[in-house]
């Protein structure tokens, strides 16, 4: 499913090869290759991000290649990295460059980055980044052992990160003797799982300051997300649809309206059972150990039925909520257009026959066009 949220049709893989000046460092004839990792609907960000990336780079005659996932690789998979290392490593792997993986609500102070790579060459297996590292096990990371005195460092992608040309060359090498067992991968978090991608090739994470989540002088690469996207969404617009069994009941829904449930009015508690003392509506699916999906769509048919919602919003009976933060978040998309909205999981999303869906557990979000959609 791709979402279009404009008519706008921006060419933004930008070319802009620069002859450098005498006056320039050495280092400069080191061209930086950007990648914006960006979805169809984020275009008009990707779009600013690469403009000021070609006018950083005039400025500072240095030559850069600038591609936007959504644009030149829209067939999917690009979020995971891995379909990226044959197209770049077959562009980019044997020239003097540096491949800079950015967000659509990324920030680059182009001379700050250049400082920080004056010390290092994209002949060598350079992999740069702001580090996060785990606490603990987590379902998220398929409950990777944690060592503490050894900890795994992955990058914050947030904040971008940089992989030498040699790098790149060197992985895409090894991703071409992974893909059978990538094939049948769950695809959860994109960061962590190239990390331990890039680890399993024998290179660590080097961490640096420049990569940051909060601005100062020494940043190089920010991440910067909008603080606000003008009034917030109307929540009486909103359809809080919760999913619910007869098991659960007298356990998760004094919870629910106890909590979150307070604060709204357009909501229906969907189970397999009508249930008076919880005001639960059954759409005639009963409940299975394995496979949610019938429920699911038995409630996005009867969504579909309604009048005047903008917003459909599907969670479980044991998630909470913050509806305020929901409705701003609604207020930076489109509600008349096809939307989804979630948390991204993926069946072997790197290869052609994977695919892409949402997480349940933290709750999903449609718009009344894609719920309505034939």
């Amino acid at each position: 499913m791709k979402v279009v949220t404009g008519t706008l049709m921006v060419c933004l893989m930008v070319m802009v090869w620069i002859t450098v000046g005498a006056s320039s460092s050495s280092q400069h004839t080191e061209s930086l290759v950007f990648i914006i990792v960006d979805a169809e609907n984020s275009m008009p960000n990707a779009h600013n991000l690469a403009a000021s990336l070609s006018s950083q780079a005039a400025q500072l005659d240095v030559p850069v290649v600038i591609y936007s996932t959504s644009r030149e690789w829209p067939d999917g998979g690009s979020w995971t990295y891995f379909p990226m290392l044959d197209r770049l490593n077959s562009k980019h792997g044997s020239s003097k460059s540096w491949m800079v993986f950015v967000g659509k609500h990324t920030k680059v102070k182009m001379a700050n980055l250049l400082q920080v790579l004056s010390t290092k060459e994209s002949s060598q297996l350079v992999f740069m980044g702001r580090g996060l590292q785990d606490q603990e096990e987590t379902i998220i990371h398929h409950f990777a052992r944690v060592d503490p005195k050894q900890p795994f460092l992955y990058p914050d992608v947030r904040a971008g990160m940089v992989l030498s040309g040699a790098l790149i060359t060197r992985l895409a090498k090894k991703w071409a003797g992974s893909k059978i067992k990538a094939a049948t991968e769950i695809n959860i978090d994109a960061s962590y799982e190239f990390g331990s991608f890039v680890k399993s090739a024998g290179i660590e994470l080097t961490t640096d300051s420049a990569f940051c989540v909060k601005d100062e002088d020494h940043c190089a690469i920010l991440y910067s997300p909008p603080t606000n996207c003008g009034k917030a969404a109307d929540v009486s617009k909103i359809h809080f649809a919760i999913k619910s069994w007869q098991q659960n009941h007298n356990k998760r829904l004094p919870i629910l309206y106890g909590t979150w449930l307070k604060q709204i009015t357009n909501y229906a508690i969907y189970s397999d059972v009508e249930d008076s003392s919880y005001g639960t509506v059954s759409l005639g699916v009963p409940n299975t150990e394995q496979g949610h999906c019938g429920k699911t769509m038995a409630i996005i048919r009867h969504a579909a039925q309604m009048e005047g919602i903008h917003w459909l919003f599907i969670a479980d009976d044991d998630t909470l909520l913050s509806t305020e933060a929901l409705s701003e978040l609604l207020a930076c998309h489109d509600h008349t257009q096809p939307v989804a909205l979630g948390e991204r999981y993926g069946y072997a999303a790197a290869l052609p026959h994977g695919y892409d869906y949402i997480t349940g557990g933290g709750g999903m979000v449609f718009s009344k066009p894609l719920v309505g959609w034939p």
